[in-house]
Order: C-alpha cells, then sequence, then structure tokens
C-alpha cells in the first residue's frame, strides 16, 4: 500500500483524501498502525465528510475549496483546517472562514509571486501552495512566502503496488 510504504520512509504527515474509496476506514487504520504520524482528510466537500474524518481520527482536514460549515465544524473543535483559494479575496474568505492555513490550489496554474503579493497586504495569513509544486520550483515558493507546501501528487506520480520500492528513505528529492 502506497500509505505505508510513504510512512515507512519517513513522512510523517499524510493527508488521505476523500477520493479514496473507504477513506475513513484507512484513516483509521494508518492512525492505530503509525504511532506519531499526523494523518489528516482531503478532499472533504460536505460537514457528513467532516464527521466522518473527524470519527476516523484524522488530525487536520483539507479542502479543495472554501466550504463556510465545513471551517465553522473544524474551528469549534480546535481542529486544523486548510481550505484552498486561488485569489486575494479566496485567501482571505478561506482564513476568515476557518483555515489555520490557507491552501493555495491549484498551484501548477500559479506564480510562486502570488504569495509575496498576497501576504503584503495580508502577512497575518499562512499560505500553502499544493498543485505543481515539485523540485524545480519549491524553492521559489519558499522564497516568496510559502509556509509549507504540499506535494502528494508529485511524490506519488506513476507509483503502484508493482514499483512501491521507489518510494523509499534513500530516495532524493
Amino acid at each position: 500500500m502506497i500509505s505505508k510504504t510513504i510512512i515507512n520512509s519517513g513522512i510523517d504527515a499524510l493527508e488521505v483524501t476523500f477520493t479514496v474509496k473507504g477513506a475513513p476506514e484507512l484513516i483509521k487504520e494508518l492512525k492505530a498502525e503509525s504511532s506519531g504520524v499526523i494523518i489528516g482528510a482531503g478532499t472533504v466537500l460536505t460537514v457528513v465528510q467532516a464527521e466522518d474524518a473527524l470519527k476516523a481520527g484524522a488530525d487536520f482536514i483539507v479542502s479543495p475549496c472554501i466550504i463556510e460549515e465545513v471551517g465553522a465544524f473544524f474551528r469549534e473543535r480546535g481542529i486544523f483546517c486548510s481550505m484552498a483559494a486561488g485569489t486575494s479575496t479566496e485567501v482571505y474568505n478561506s482564513y476568515n472562514h476557518g483555515s489555520d492555513v490557507v491552501k493555495l490550489f491549484p498551484g501548477e496554474y500559479m506564480n510562486p509571486g502570488i504569495i509575496k503579493a498576497i501576504k503584503a497586504p495580508m502577512p497575518f495569513i499562512d499560505i500553502m501552495p499544493t498543485g505543481g509544486v515539485d523540485h524545480k520550483n519549491i524553492k521559489s515558493w519558499f522564497d516568496n512566502g510559502a509556509f509549507a507546501i504540499g506535494v502528494g501528487g508529485y511524490l506519488t506520480k506513476n507509483i503502484d503496488e508493482n514499483n512501491l520500492d521507489i518510494l523509499n528513505p534513500d530516495a532524493k528529492f
């Protein structure tokens, strides 16, 4: 399984998206088997999914868009929430509706300089680009003020159960 191999390779924070069949069960299984690893739920689009993620033991949630009721659900419970945005207005709205760190998405369609531009008038908002972040541009994202980056697709592109050996602790990022 890709998730377990990633964890065994030293990654200590992992997002299981709700696009994966049986995501809550996988989150619960990974939490039970992986002491000290932060396991979150991604692509959370409804309060029902948010409840399922929380029941499964998710440490955080991520959404590809701003969903006010999902942000409120996690803010009320003190659980880390990151909802996506693509413009300065959306970044501010994501923050106001519960994002602890705003997910800048989809990053492959943006210039890393957008973070510096947004943070100029709103330095209090932490921003994490996802989508399109890779070894060629990661430094530029951080140089422009990224708080963190999301690299799931970059790490697992073309990986399946037949070539899990590619994901090993000696791999170079």
